[in-house]
């Protein structure tokens, strides 16, 4: 007897043994592959946003290619994001090159001008803080909260990253029935009918949030973009750009990008611009997040914003600006499959 427990006892401990160096190992490969997990997952989240539309391509195209369907969406973004880098990406960029160089001293003279603000920080010695050299200042519009330029460099720096994405999510979409089968086909039937339901239903969140949250965006964009050129601020484009890209960040993207804006215009045109900036922001924000976004997404992102928030600040440690988005889906996704599994355990309490 006394045999059979130690025997028993040095199992239990092998196995101990076995899953702490298994839990190990695997935490060795998720940092050193981080980043490639990281692509990875993004373009499987592309790819489940992609499926629908190619879908619906496919069924009007002739044989109902999917392939076809598949290089034509694809394409059709590549050759978007070309036209952008290739035409509006260089002026763009030389616009926020100006207006770094010329706010030190736009900030120089806002100081020495007779206004409230500049009155307020000269009599609290605020300037001295903020600094009048133009690398401080420079660095303080270049950094807030991660770095505007940070994020714009992050975007566009990894070329190899860019195309590795779009290789995954191209073959990712192509192959997407045969991993539907695949998948499927082990799936206890009795239970593959509610597993489809939830999947449908984690589908049609991600697509939901990644269209819709570029929708708002662009509006986003393009209002700042009319109201600056109503102001005749000669760095409307730029900040324009800088306010939709922000705003795709949940949560807090839309207040840094508006704090931002509001920040450029006070140093370039004074208080009253500033001040209608301002006034301009607090209400597009209350448009955007009480008409806007309640009808762009109706019902298909059904998410907390405390786990919206938490999930986009866990996203942007591990993938930048895009590991914030895809969390927020992830998110979502995670949410229904929790909330699906204690409706089933605990049905009596869903009842009530």
């Amino acid at each position: 007897m006394s045999s059979n427990i130690n025997e028993i006892s040095n199992n239990t401990i092998v196995r101990i043994l076995a899953i702490i160096v298994a839990f190990v190992i695997a935490v060795f490969l998720i940092v050193t592959l981080r980043q490639p997990l990281v692509w990875v997952g993004i373009s499987f989240f592309f790819a489940l946003a992609l499926e629908r539309p190619v879908d619906w391509l496919s069924s009007k195209l002739p044989r109902k290619s999917r392939g076809l369907a598949v290089l034509i969406v694809v394409a059709g973004a590549i050759l978007g994001i070309a036209y952008f880098v290739s035409t509006i990406a260089p002026p763009l960029f030389r616009q926020f090159s100006e207006m770094l160089k010329n706010l030190p001293g736009y900030y120089s003279d806002f100081l020495s001008n007779d206004n409230p603000v500049s009155d307020y920080l000269a009599k609290n010695d605020i300037s001295n803080t903020l600094s009048l050299n133009g690398e401080r200042i420079t660095n303080f519009f270049t950094t807030a909260s991660g770095g505007v330029v940070n994020v714009f460099t992050g975007i566009f720096s990894s070329i190899f990253a860019f195309f590795t994405i779009i290789v995954f999510t191209f073959f990712m979409v192509l192959e997407w029935p045969k991993f539907h089968d695949l998948f499927w086909r082990y799936q206890d039937p009795s239970k593959r009918s509610h597993r489809k339901h939830l999947y449908s239903r984690m589908q049609k969140t991600v697509s939901g949030y990644i269209g819709g949250n570029l929708l708002t965006s662009l509006v986003a964009g393009a209002a700042t973009l009319i109201f600056l050129l109503l102001l005749k601020n000669p760095y409307a484009f730029s900040l324009a750009f800088t306010v939709a890209v922000l705003d795709l960040i949940p949560m807090f993207g839309a207040l840094l990008a508006s704090i931002i804006a509001v920040s450029v215009v006070l140093v370039y045109g004074g208080v009253p611009p500033a001040i209608a900036a301002a006034i301009f922001f607090l209400v597009y924000q209350q448009i955007e997040n009480n008409i806007l976004q309640p009808y762009v997404f109706s019902k298909t992102v059904n998410i907390s914003p405390l786990i919206a928030g938490i999930a986009a600040l866990f996203g942007a440690s591990l993938g930048g600006l895009v590991g914030a988005l895809v969390a927020i889906p992830i998110a979502a996704s995670l949410q229904i499959l929790i909330k699906d599994y204690l409706e089933r355990k605990y049905p009596n309490k869903h009842s009530k």
